[in-house]
């Protein structure tokens, strides 16, 4: 018995060894395919994160509604009317790996909570309609053992500009906030979503409701995902990851150089000056700068970090989603401009 426990033993041993062999020399690929598939699976089915707060922790009363997008999802959202009687509205969004609340976990050790930024709104006399993005927080969708609801995967701002255009219908046909001006606040994946749903449905937002939208760190999608790989795994693998992704559920990363031309409204953009994922060494120059660029309309931007304007942060990029918690006067003066 003993002489086949050693035997046994030498053999899982050995198993190991050719096991790290082929993994660290990347035999015929296997490395490569095993991260491509696991990153296309985190974009489309990231983990379910909990709101772990609400408005009435921050003294506001809200609503719990759900909102139904074009494509039969429902959205899980808040509903908070402003202290007093208001004819202007703000309709939220989050980013990935986010929820509305924002996140505990966070990225690179930076948390994020909107809250806070909410409460300024607020108390400025706006309405607001906040929701989770489809397959994230309490939303349907999402595949597999992350589904709820109807199966619907995420699409990192491919697909959610059908949230966006769910969350405008909400609005316009609500009895209270029906008739009011709208202003979008969309951040990261729901800013390149929203800049999307612009360029799909433009009678729809030609409608002269809509105000203007502040797109704090909408992305070029391609760059950052690239950098993103790279720095967390070492390899080049953007192009096969938007194949793979392209191949399974249908659709590429999202384009927002190309839908940012789209738009019809004011934009105040808001980015961390050297984010690692946005940020290009070579040039010197954040990938936002491309997207304002393109975008036809009156804009303005704010430059977050330690050096830029109020130092803020480490030049993280979830540095973005605590700014305007302590320095939302920029950003109330731009809303408060463009709403007559």
């Amino acid at each position: 018995m003993y002489f086949y426990i050693k035997i046994l033993a030498a053999s899982v041993v050995v198993i190991g060894l050719l096991l790290a062999l082929v993994w660290t020399t990347n035999f015929a690929g296997l490395k490569e395919r095993i991260y491509v598939s696991q990153i296309v699976k985190l974009r489309v089915s990231p983990k379910r994160l909990e709101n772990v707060k609400n408005p009435s922790d921050y003294g506001m009363s809200y609503q719990d509604v759900d909102i139904m997008t074009p494509d039969n999802i429902r959205l899980s959202a808040w509903e908070i009317p402003a202290p007093m009687a208001s004819d202007k509205t703000i309709i939220v969004n989050h980013p990935l790996t986010t929820t509305r609340y924002g996140s505990t976990e966070g990225l690179d050790g930076v948390t994020a909570e909107f809250l806070p930024m909410v409460k300024h709104l607020h108390t400025a006399g706006y309405n607001v309609v906040m929701y989770d993005h489809r397959g994230q927080g309490d939303s349907d969708g999402g595949i597999g053992k992350n589904a709820q609801g109807i199966e619907a995967p995420v699409g990192v701002g491919t697909t959610e500009w059908q949230d966006v255009i769910g969350s405008l219908n909400y609005v316009k046909a609500h009895a209270d906030f029906g008739d009011d001006e709208i202003a979008f606040l969309s951040q990261c994946m729901g800013a390149n979503a929203t800049f999307k749903a612009w360029r799909k449905a433009p009678e729809l937002f030609a409608d002269p409701q809509i105000k203007a939208l502040v797109a704090n760190q909408p992305t070029v999608s391609f760059n950052m995902i690239s950098r993103f790989i790279k720095i967390k795994t070492g390899m080049d693998l953007a192009e096969a990851v938007e194949t793979e992704q392209e191949k399974q559920f249908g659709f590429r990363f999202a384009d927002t150089l190309k839908d940012a031309q789209s738009m019809t409204v004011p934009v105040l953009f808001a980015q961390v000056r050297k984010d690692q994922y946005t940020y290009d060494t070579e040039t010197g120059k954040n990938d936002i700068e491309l997207i304002y660029n393109l975008t036809p309309t009156e804009k303005e931007m704010i430059w977050i970090g330690e050096e830029k304007g109020k130092p803020f942060g480490k030049e993280q990029r979830f540095d973005a989603y605590q700014y305007f918690n302590k320095y939302p006067e920029q950003m109330l003066a731009f809303l408060e401009a463009k709403f007559n």
